[in-house]
C-alpha cells in the first residue's frame, strides 16, 4: 500500500438528510477515481458503503463507512454518514475526524428536517 505524508491526506465526511444521495455521491467519487469499475446503485444493493444485510434490506446507511480514494496525489478518506436522526451519533462521530464537511441537500426537496442541526 503506498504511503502519505499527513499533508497528502484529508478526511471528508458526508452528511445530510436522509435520502438525499450520500452513499450514491460516495460511489460516484469511487467510481470517477477509477477505485471501483462499475457504480453500484443503492435501490440494487451494490454499492461500497452500505454493505450491511440491513442497509441492503432497508436501502438506507445506518453505519457510517469509508472508502478512500486517491486524487491529484492526495488520499481523500471519504465517511459516508447515515441521514436519518436516530444514527446522528455516527454522523458526529465523523465529523470529529474529518477537516471537511460535505453537506449533501436534495435539488427537489432542498433543505429538510434534519439539515440544520446545531447541537453537534
Amino acid at each position: 500500500m503506498k504511503k502519505y505524508m499527513t499533508a497528502d491526506l484529508r478526511n471528508v465526511c458526508v452528511t445530510g438528510s436522509g435520502a438525499t444521495g450520500k452513499t450514491q455521491l460516495v460511489e460516484s467519487i469511487l467510481f470517477t477515481a477509477k477505485v471501483i469499475n462499475r457504480l453500484g446503485k443503492v435501490d440494487e444493493g451494490n454499492t461500497i458503503c452500505d454493505y450491511s444485510k440491513d442497509e441492503i434490506e432497508r436501502k438506507t446507511s445506518i453505519n457510517s463507512a469509508i472508502a478512500f480514494c486517491e486524487w491529484k496525489n492526495k488520499k481523500i478518506n471519504l465517511i459516508d454518514t447515515p441521514g436519518y436522526a436516530d444514527f446522528a451519533g455516527e454522523v458526529i462521530g465523523g465529523l470529529f475526524v474529518s477537516e471537511t464537511a460535505l453537506i449533501n441537500i436534495c435539488a427537489v426537496n432542498g433543505v429538510e428536517m434534519g439539515t440544520e442541526r446545531r447541537d453537534y
